[in-house]
């Protein structure tokens, strides 16, 4: 009789903590979900870019760059935030098109969205994972497209 009390006990437990873990998961999927797409811009300007040349021979494959720059809004009239890049050249030697892959942190006021992917030397069009994001945009997912000209960068940030 004892045994089946405590059968039923760990039983009763066992779905009480598995229900919690799953409600817990869903509600910080869903934290991070604006409706909207966000559109900022990376302008041409006030930033700095540093290339890392490890054998001293122009860049090549493995070769580094980081990037700080200011994010700002659509209508380029407030800085909203500060992008982080670190990418390596995946390609042999620096050509357009040649692959940069990268992440990017994107920094806002209220939280930071992480996105990677493959950035080709030169103006794009392309399509980033989201792969997190901390305060509002916890548990992140989605996708960002990054929109290069010549003369600046627009991202637009879609939730998944």
């Amino acid at each position: 009789m004892m045994r089946k009390r405590m059968l039923v006990v760990v039983a009763v437990v066992a779905v009480s903590a598995t229900t919690m873990v799953g409600l817990a998961v869903a509600q910080t999927g869903n934290a991070a979900r604006p409706k909207e797409t966000i559109h900022v811009v990376l302008p041409p300007t006030g930033g700095h870019t540093q290339f890392f040349d490890s054998a001293g021979d122009g860049l090549t494959l493995g070769d580094r760059l980081a990037v700080v720059t200011p994010i700002v809004n659509e209508d380029q009239t407030e800085r909203v935030g500060t992008a982080f890049f670190d990418c390596w050249l995946g390609a042999a030697r620096l050509q357009d098109g040649s692959p940069y892959v990268c992440t990017y942190v994107l920094r806002f006021q209220d939280g930071s969205i992480t996105t990677q992917g493959l950035d080709p030397h030169g103006p794009s069009d392309v399509l980033f994972a989201i792969t997190g994001g901390t305060g509002a945009y916890a548990g992140a997912t989605g996708q960002a497209r990054y929109v290069d000209s010549e003369t600046q960068t627009d991202i637009y940030i879609d939730f998944g």
